[in-house]
């Protein structure tokens, strides 16, 4: 019968990776801004996921990407192909990473490009149509990840609003 160790064996760290088989240092902390500017919480895992995506190049597989992790890690303790396709699905729900699915239904991730634009919110009063430009980050954070869960990109949005109850009564005392 067979048996099982009754704790998780420990997360991959970085100081794991065999010399010369991570990616470049630059490009895995440009990743890890990214991520931390998306609210995703870094962690050794994560790190090393990041380093096995640079490393297995555009277009790679979940399972390519295990196989490129093992022969990374010295001691040969990848992580999962569970734990890599749960943080996989949170970096393309981030736009981190970009997945395509080809015809034969094989998912190929990649890095998603940056995005470069600001994003353009236009709060649009209903009983006048004056425009009145949004330029809070938390607002712009807040459409991308609404739009993330559902597999959009939110390249501007216009709100329409309505003055508060307490605005309208200040102003029809004027």
């Amino acid at each position: 019968m067979l048996t099982y160790s009754e704790h998780r064996r420990s997360p991959p760290a970085l100081n794991q990776i065999r010399p010369g088989m991570g990616a470049n240092r630059s490009a895995v902390r440009r990743l890890e801004d990214r991520c931390e500017d998306v609210d995703i919480r870094m962690t050794d895992l994560r790190r090393v996921l990041l380093h096995g995506v640079l490393e297995a190049g555009p277009g790679t597989t979940a399972v390519d990407l295990w196989k490129t992790l093992s022969r990374m890690m010295e001691h040969g303790h990848a992580p999962s192909q569970g734990s890599i396709q749960r943080n996989l699905n949170l970096f393309v729900e981030r736009g981190i990473l970009r997945r395509d699915v080809t015809p034969d239904r094989l998912w190929r991730y990649s890095v998603a490009p940056e995005r470069r634009t600001a994003l353009a919110i236009t709060f649009v009063e209903a009983g006048t149509g004056r425009k009145i430009a949004c330029n809070a980050p938390e607002v712009a954070t807040l459409l991308r990840r609404v739009a993330a869960e559902h597999g959009l990109a939110v390249q501007g949005a216009a709100i329409t609003v309505t003055p508060s109850v307490g605005a309208a009564s200040d102003m029809e005392a004027r």
